[in-house]
């Protein structure tokens, strides 16, 4: 096991592997630090994030292609 997975992720860390999974792609070692070490508040708040801005993306996509 890698040492760096026995230290707790720091902030951006957490983002990223939100952001990673969030398309479905992530590595196994880093789930378990995530699981291990992480703070949910920070991978609840991005998930919200990243969810509200996909639905924008898909809001503003479809009022460009509608007619108006």
């Amino acid at each position: 096991m890698d040492e760096g997975n026995n230290l707790a992720p720091t902030f951006w860390q957490m983002v990223g592997s939100t952001m990673l999974s969030f398309l479905g792609v992530s590595k196994e070692s880093r789930r378990k630090r995530d699981f291990q070490h992480g703070n949910p508040k920070v991978f609840i708040a991005t998930g919200f994030i990243m969810a509200f801005l996909f639905i924008m993306i898909v809001v503003g996509i479809v009022q460009l292609v509608l007619p108006k």
